[in-house]
């Protein structure tokens, strides 16, 4: 889905969720994610907002248009049996925003988007940990419904109770995603193609392609 297509039915969108991210590259257990959190949370709609100026990222990012370009392949390209492009866009307003990127900037320009709906924020374990040091966390808690999406085995969604004892109280009513178990990194796929190993596992197949054609991530970890 384009962004120039919602206006025309924005009005019948009631459950919008924000799925942001280096992207850099996409990996599978991004893509799991993004459907576990289409069906879990109902969503109308899912904005995947690939990061622009990370400010909290010490390392230099890979080019806009290729983390958009892989994007694009991972979430919209890949594995045409079972996507749910027709509710997913890939929104690139943080590419196109000048200076660093906030959380709190997109969700404000989305929620214009969806008058009255409900914006589902997902972040993952890590970023629930660091969430206070985010820029005007407490309003972010306010517009949105945070949805953590744990990532270690002992932290999936079965036990509620034993989950909210990892919750920073800052997060208020945060809720918990129930994601299978993927074990991948960013990190670990750049690191591995570095030193020339086999990602076919970890990354989709058109991304991978794309990653080989362009030549991304050698000496680079």
């Amino acid at each position: 889905m384009k962004l120039g297509e919602l206006n025309a039915w924005s009005h019948v969108i009631d459950r919008v969720g924000i799925l942001g991210g280096s992207f850099d590259p996409p990996h599978k257990a991004h893509v799991a994610l993004a459907r576990s959190a289409l069906s879990q949370l109902l969503l109308d709609v899912l904005h995947v907002v690939p990061t622009g100026a990370a400010w909290h990222k010490a390392r230099m990012l890979s080019l806009a248009k290729d983390r958009v370009a892989m994007a694009r392949l991972a979430f919209l390209e890949s594995s045409p049996v079972e996507r749910s492009s027709d509710k997913i866009v890939v929104d690139e307003r943080e590419i196109l925003r000048s200076g660093p990127s906030f959380t709190i900037d997109t969700v404000k320009e989305i929620e214009q988007l969806y008058p009255g709906a409900t914006i589902y924020l997902i972040i993952g374990q890590d970023q629930a940990q660091a969430f206070s040091s985010w820029r005007e966390h407490a309003l972010l808690v306010q517009k949105t419904q945070v949805v953590i999406a744990a990532r270690d085995a002992g932290l999936q969604a079965t036990s509620p109770a034993g989950l909210s004892l990892q919750k920073p109280a800052v997060l208020g009513d945060a809720i918990y995603l129930n994601c299978p178990l993927m074990p991948i990194s960013a990190t670990e796929v750049r690191a591995s193609i570095d030193q020339g190993l086999d990602v076919s596992q970890l990354v989709p197949e058109l991304v991978l392609h794309y990653i080989q054609q362009q030549g991304l991530y050698s000496n680079n970890s």
